[in-house]
């Protein structure tokens, strides 16, 4: 295979480097030894290192992070089975709730373990980027280092990196790498265990994330890149991989079709042409350029798709006569289509997610654009120009790094996230119900009574704002019933959880909040139904199995019944107010010995006591 290759261009006497085209073939030793490696490597991660250092002070955000780590029961234990039986977010990535399982297990709801791995994660696929670009670049150190470091600090991998429920960028990307250089292993050596661990690192890759099944066809690219010539054994070599990625597609696509996948009741067949042109203009252009910076990106209104949307065609176009001016240029066409290939899955011609751009799936297609520059301006490092090229590096590093450092401090706390969008899209309607959510959660931990009224007025009109832009929203009337009910609005409240459970039948808050209401109304049978439905729709949810148990309690005296919904509650999420409802259980039931043991519980945890109940317990 590789023994075919030759250099089109043979080197001259003058000194002249060969074609960028072909560069496969062993190139004179450029720092052929470890030590040399890594004199290289380790300014790039002591840099990346410095890009991301405001990572240690962020926290969990509301931005999936409720799905993946606070309210994700399967960490508890960890539930195996759970683990790799039930999806998370429309998604199966077993690997990925394992490892945050682990994280769990270290932290709890501390966001610190989890950051510092996904910091640590970093640094790791960064290092991978250098040892795969130096090996398939022929082992050009300078090439390598500069892929490697663009990879590390470019501002658009922020996402991946301060955002805990990215973990599963990271580690797909990790395996996807190891895959890739382990493939690259056996195009060079023949044999046949390498194709077994690519084809191993592969599965973990895709069990980290969906987004791994386009591999085979990056695969198919290597295979290019190095020269081969178009065989059935190519293929064949291959079928075990592009079975794995028709059942993990088939699998995905039946988890996302339900919420997670666009209908085209919403944006026309017409339009989707439109959306892949924009998003892939739009990731060339932030990775020259990476400004202006969102963590939500939202579509335009279907009536009115704005110019850079109509108008982005044209960047295609240019880009493919570039291509066919270029297509017996390997570098280029191996680039280019790396960086494709990996977009192929995010060009919303199926449209997936609330946002038409999301700055994290450029984790992976970047390499091959930075690889791409890496090689141009290696060539003229050492023609009369390298200090431009080393301009160019330097400059590259300083804003990239400046940008990357200010934007991971963004990342926070939800309030200062949505805080940055809402700047960018003031009308979005997302970004105003997150940050209603995180404002209305945020009041628990204030005493004085004017200023959570001041903060839930807040919230109301940023709730107000997004139904107003969209009446549809479902986030807006979960938030916004939670406020009337703190307020204790309860007709609003009421009309509020009925619009939602319209909207979606299947919506667990807008049962819960009905139950609420009725509770306060003293309707026990309407209550005791809606959290029943509630609680069928999702079973682990601990409030409900709280205000359940308490209802069981105090109306019907189903002490038995109510227990198990304490002890259920506790194992999810063992808050103080649910021991003292639990203690107070075990009161009714003439159980003192439980009720004392989980009166000190809840007081452990800062419940204060009411003082007729320390008199009844003898204290």
């Amino acid at each position: 295979m590789g023994k075919k290759n030759k250099w089109k261009a043979k080197k001259k006497k003058t000194g002249t480097q060969p074609e960028l085209n072909e560069v496969n073939q062993p190139a004179l030793p450029q720092a052929g030894n470890y030590v040399s490696i890594w004199i290289w490597m380790l300014p790039v991660l002591v840099i990346t290192a410095g890009g991301y250092l405001p990572v240690f002070n962020n926290q969990l955000t509301n931005w999936d992070d409720e799905y993946y780590v606070v309210q994700n029961y399967l960490l508890r234990g960890p539930d195996w089975k759970g683990i790799f039986t039930q999806p998370v977010v429309s998604n199966y990535h077993p690997v990925t709730i394992i490892s945050l399982a682990f994280n769990y297990a270290l932290t709890g709801l501390d966001a610190s373990s989890y950051l510092i791995t996904n910091f640590i994660l970093h640094l790791i696929n960064t290092v991978l980027v250098f040892y795969f670009i130096y090996t398939i670049s022929g082992k050009k150190v300078w090439v390598a280092a500069f892929t490697a470091l663009i990879f590390g600090i470019h501002p658009m991998h922020v996402e991946s990196v301060a955002w805990v429920s990215e973990r599963k960028d990271l580690l797909y990307t990790l395996f996807f790498l190891l895959s890739l250089m382990q493939y690259w292993r056996y195009l060079e050596t023949g044999r046949s265990s390498k194709l077994l661990f690519s084809f191993l690192f592969f599965v973990l890759s895709i069990l980290s994330k969906p987004a791994a099944i386009i591999l085979p066809l990056v695969l198919l690219l290597l295979d290019y890149w190095k020269g081969r010539s178009f065989s059935s054994k190519m293929i064949t070599e291959k079928i075990a991989f592009f079975l794995v990625s028709a059942i993990l597609a088939i699998i995905t696509v039946k988890l996302q079709s339900k919420t997670a996948i666009a209908g085209l009741d919403f944006y026309p067949l017409w339009t989707r042409f439109f959306f892949a042109t924009y998003v892939t203009t739009i990731y060339v252009i932030r990775f020259l350029v990476p400004w202006p910076l969102s963590a939500f990106h939202p579509y335009p209104p279907p009536s009115d798709l704005g110019w850079p949307v109509l108008a982005s065609p044209l960047f295609i176009i240019a880009l493919l006569v570039f291509l066919w001016y270029q297509r017996k240029n390997r570098l280029v066409i191996f680039s280019i289509g790396f960086f494709i290939v990996n977009l192929i899955l995010v060009m919303q011609v199926i449209s997936i997610g609330a946002t038409i751009v999301a700055e994290r799936y450029t984790y992976v297609p970047y390499i091959s654009l930075a690889f791409l520059v890496g090689m141009w301006l290696d060539k003229y490092r050492s023609a009369p120009i390298k200090p431009v090229v080393w301009l160019i590096a330097a400059a590259a590093t300083l804003a990239f790094g400046y940008i990357t450092y200010k934007r991971t401090d963004v990342w926070q706390n939800s309030g200062r996230l949505w805080d940055d969008v809402i700047k960018r899209f003031p009308n979005a309607p997302v970004p105003r119900t997150n940050r209603a959510n995180h404002t209305i959660r945020s009041v628990d931990k204030i005493a004085d009574k004017d200023s959570v009224n001041r903060l839930l007025q807040q919230a109301l009109e940023d709730c107000n704002v997004a139904l107003k832009n969209n009446p549809n929203h479902a986030k807006g009337y979960e938030n916004r019933q939670n406020i009337y009910l703190r307020f204790n609005q309860g007709d609003l409240a009421l009309a509020d959880a009925n619009s939602l459970i319209r909207l979606q039948p299947n919506n667990r808050l807008g049962y819960y909040t009905r139950g609420v209401v009725y509770v306060r109304t003293n309707k026990p049978d309407s209550a005791l139904a809606d959290f029943n439905k509630c609680l069928q729709i999702s079973p682990n949810t601990d409030y409900a199995l709280n205000n359940r148990g308490s209802l069981l309690v105090n109306h019907f005296q189903r002490y038995d019944e109510a227990l198990a919904d304490f002890n259920k509650a506790i194992q999810i999420n063992p808050q103080g107010d649910y021991y003292l409802n639990r203690s107070i259980c075990y009161y009714r039931k003439g159980d003192m010995d439980n009720a004392k043991a989980d009166a000190k519980r809840a007081m452990d945890k800062g419940v204060k006591l009411p003082d007729n109940y320390r008199q009844v317990l003898g204290w």
